[in-house]
């Protein structure tokens, strides 16, 4: 028996939602002694009708140069706890990164969907560059949004709360 599956029908504007969080404390012995950071782990779910998801090197940079601008395409907002309230933090750079390979090769348009991870790393002794941390356990969540080649942004989703600087 043979069955025919017909491809989903996702909206061109990719779609994500929130799958998991992870923390990841590593411990380095250096010259100054032990040195400590937390990784951050953020996964999200996605789809993308025309699955024009990730750039490459080369159109990132073409990119950039034509916008001025350095575009992100996996945007992340920190937001820490503060008396009971999560209060967004402005970073003096810019917190995220890029999708940086292209889920779908070739140039016909189709439907996809899989998961994306993304890594931040906080150092215990440099935290003073993100505004509201104290660097003893700090309660953080972080709000995403990605965007594809046509720039279209996604959806926000925000991870459950984490414990940074704990150990």
């Amino acid at each position: 028996m043979f069955a025919c599956v017909s491809e989903p029908d996702f909206s061109n504007v990719p779609s994500i939602g929130f799958n998991k969080i992870q923390l990841l404390t590593t411990e380095t012995q250096g010259l100054l002694g032990i040195s400590k950071k937390d990784s951050v782990i953020m996964t999200v779910d996605f789809q993308d009708g025309d699955g024009d998801l990730g750039f490459t090197t080369e159109e990132l940079a073409k990119l950039k140069k034509t916008t001025g601008d350095s575009l992100q395409t996996f945007i992340v907002n920190i937001w820490v706890s503060k008396n009971g309230k999560f209060v967004k933090s402005n970073p003096k750079e810019k917190f995220g990164g890029n999708i940086p390979i292209r889920f779908k090769q070739g140039s016909k348009p189709g439907p996809i969907e899989g998961t994306i991870d993304y890594s931040a790393t906080f150092e215990y002794n440099v935290f003073q560059g993100i505004p509201l941390l104290t660097g003893k356990k700090d309660t953080v969540k972080f709000e995403i949004q990605i965007k594809d080649r046509a720039l279209n942004a996604s959806n926000i989703v925000q991870t459950t709360p984490i414990v940074i600087y704990s150990k």
